[in-house]
């Protein structure tokens, strides 16, 4: 496969993934507007332990499909893998259903809003069930390079979702409020959240649906042997996604309420709110980092066939860096125009933490192309590793800063376990499977970016809109468009043979 058929695929994913996050995304605001910020607190407290429950449902399956699918019989590694997640989340879901009084009777299910309802863990439980059982056939589709139909079934099932949000929260009051009295009650605010859980697990539910007859079509042959095969290669992963989960969302779902000071329950509720609120403005950069993943990891497993991809890799390293470099730019240097996004005023406080988030994420990105030495080489244990180091880093680094800087110290020691583990990455990678990744390149690119940011940041808080940083005014968005423009016009200039390659635009450059 080319780096031509690479953008090609991953445009297609990048849109079905970028489509579907937007139209989530934009749920964030409308629940701002309708919940209350111990309710809004409530809910992100959840969603922070669904990737986690998502690592041990799927197990790591879905990487060791795609390796294996490349070493065995397609079908056969189609049908274990299948079978091995079908009884697996059954297995699962019906254990997390008996523990259902335990855990919503706890302190973590109080802090989650779950305590005297029940029905709202169900509908997470089977969430997650329904998620874990549509891992493999979208694995299937982006193997088979089908993403047409990948976009189809992923935009239908967030299209689903947004649609029963919309229904419960906002056609029922009206009209229940009209006489239609056999609807829910939600116009009084109460067990708005668990509406929000329904309405996932339906959207959750359709996707599955979507997927029943290509479910059908699969060789319902269960290898042991090649079983035991994928599961020694893929349950390392386990332990690299837990630890990973630890930076990624063990913030909102652990640390906080637990290093925050005092004892007072609803406002680290509101901490919380706050933190969850702002830090999806940082979830921007991470729609490419996951739509690039999608086209990426692929091509990678295909590449390795062909020789030896290493340039080809450096080549997709330093694209996917430059594109990063961008998106960070354009969330940090708009900020005044992305509050809009947060529509409750008392959610601004907390935007000082997004700049920080973004340059997390930027190495985040970094960190799971650099992923790819180690499952080449089949040395995943070598992924476990690397995450439990960062996941203890993290433990110190938040029961450190959070009592000192509060929220803020958790968006720090986010971003400073990703670039350890980054480096760490990189350090190893390059002694088992050496890549000749452009390093002054991207060191050059990245530190260029983020001193634009802050140059930006003190003209602004000194001369340009000194009252209020995150005012929309004329000027700061001149500044900030002459500054974005100059790093374009830059990066153009480093780059211009590269981009002369490029398909359709490439006939445009000289």
């Amino acid at each position: 496969m080319s780096i031509k058929k690479l953008a090609g695929q991953t445009v297609y994913y990048g849109l079905s993934n970028i489509v579907s996050k937007l139209l989530n995304y934009f749920l964030t605001p409308f629940y701002l507007t309708i919940l209350s910020r111990g309710s809004f607190g409530e809910m992100s407290n959840v969603y922070a332990y669904i990737p986690f429950a998502n690592i041990v449902l799927t197990y790591g399956m879905e990487t060791a499909f795609f390796r294996f699918a490349k070493k065995e019989n397609k079908a056969h590694v189609l049908g274990t893998s299948t079978i091995s997640l079908l009884l697996s989340t059954i297995s699962i879901t019906i254990f997390l259903l008996f523990l259902r009084s335990p855990v919503i009777n706890s302190y973590a299910g109080e802090l989650a809003g779950l305590n005297g309802h029940p029905t709202y863990y169900t509908y997470v439980v089977l969430l997650m069930a329904f998620d874990a059982l549509t891992a493999i056939p979208f694995a299937q589709l982006r193997l088979e390079g089908r993403p047409m139909r990948y976009a189809a079934v992923r935009v239908a099932g967030i299209v689903t979702t947004i649609f029963f949000n919309i229904f419960f929260l906002v056609i029922c009051p009206k009209l229940y409020a009209a006489g239609v009295h056999w609807l829910p009650d939600l116009h009084s605010g109460s067990d708005q959240t668990g509406y929000i859980y329904l309405s996932n697990m339906l959207g959750s539910a359709v996707t599955l649906v979507l997927f029943l007859p290509q479910i059908r079509n699969i060789e319902w042959k269960f290898d042991i042997r090649l079983w035991k095969q994928m599961m020694y290669y893929a349950l390392p992963l386990i332990v690299v996604g837990m630890a990973g989960m630890v930076n990624e969302t063990f913030d909102r779902a652990w640390f906080l309420p637990q290093f925050l000071p005092g004892n007072d329950m609803e406002s680290k509720k509101e901490v919380i709110a706050l933190y969850s609120a702002n830090y999806k403005l940082a979830i921007l950069i991470t729609m490419f980092i996951q739509a690039f993943r999608l086209g990426a990891e692929p091509f990678f497993f295909k590449q390795a066939e062909s020789g030896d991809p290493r340039k080809m890799y450096a080549r997709i390293m330093k694209l996917f860096v430059i594109m990063l470099c961008f998106m960070f730019l354009f969330v940090s240097l708009y900020l005044n125009i992305w509050k809009a996004f947060l529509r409750v005023p008392f959610y601004y406080q907390g935007m000082r933490i997004v700049p920080v988030l973004l340059l997390a994420n930027m190495f985040l990105g970094i960190y799971y192309n650099l992923t790819i030495w180690f499952k080449l080489t089949d040395r995943t244990k070598t992924g476990a590793v690397i995450t439990i180091i960062t996941a203890i880093l993290a433990f110190l680094l938040n029961y450190w800063w959070i009592p000192v800087m509060g929220y803020y110290g958790a968006a720090l020691a986010t971003m400073v376990c990703y670039f350890v583990q980054m480096v760490i990455c990189y350090v190893w990678g390059q002694k088992y499977y050496p890549i000749p990744y452009h390093l002054p390149k991207l060191i050059t690119y990245i530190g260029l970016a983020v001193i634009i940011y802050f140059v930006f940041g003190w003209l602004n808080a000194t001369v340009l809109s000194p009252r209020d940083i995150y005012a929309l005014k004329p000027l700061p968005l001149a500044v900030a468009t002459a500054l974005f423009a100059a790093y374009a016009w830059f990066i153009f200039r480093m780059e211009k043979k590269e981009f002369a390659r490029f398909p359709v635009i490439g006939r445009f450059i000289k």
